[in-house]
C-alpha cells in the first residue's frame, strides 16, 4: 500500500471522500482513495500491494505499524468486545492512536523503545574521570 504521498513524499494521509459510484465500486475490492493532509494531493492505494491482505491495519488511516492495548487502561465499545469475546486480539495504531481488534496477525513487530544516544568523546572523559576519582 502506498501510504506517502505521490506529491511531497509526507506519510499524513487521509481517507478522502470516494466520487461516485465506479470509486465506490472500487473500495469493495480493495481499491481506497487517499488525501494527502500537506499539499491535498489525492491518489488510490491497493490493499492487495505487497500482500498486506494478509496482515492488520488500522480501520481509521489504513497503517500497519500497530501495536497492542489493553483493556485495563481503556473501555472498548461493545462491537470490540465482541470481537474480543470470539477470539480477536487488542491492537492500537501507532500513527492515530485508534484501538481495534483484529483477526489477523501485525504485519510486523512495531515498538517505540527508548534509544541511548550515542556518547560523545567529551562525555566519555568525564564518565571515566568519575569512576577514578
Amino acid at each position: 500500500m502506498q501510504l506517502s504521498c505521490p506529491k511531497c513524499g509526507v506519510r499524513d494521509a487521509r481517507i478522502a471522500h470516494r466520487r461516485g459510484i465506479g470509486e465506490a465500486l472500487r473500495g469493495l475490492v480493495g481499491w481506497y482513495p487517499l488525501r494527502c493532509r500537506r499539499c491535498d494531493t489525492r491518489w488510490e492505494t491497493s490493499a492487495w500491494a505487497e500482500r498486506a491482505w494478509r496482515y492488520a491495519r488500522c480501520p481509521r488511516c489504513y497503517r500497519q505499524d500497530l501495536t497492542y492495548w489493553s483493556e485495563t487502561h481503556y473501555n472498548p465499545p461493545f462491537s470490540v468486545r465482541f470481537w474480543l469475546a470470539l477470539g480477536a486480539t487488542h491492537i492500537r495504531c501507532a500513527a492515530c492512536r485508534y484501538n481495534f481488534a483484529s483477526f489477523k496477525p501485525r504485519k510486523e513487530r512495531f515498538e517505540r523503545k527508548h534509544q541511548d544516544r550515542p556518547v560523545t568523546a567529551a562525555e566519555a572523559t568525564v564518565e571515566v574521570d568519575r569512576k577514578d576519582g
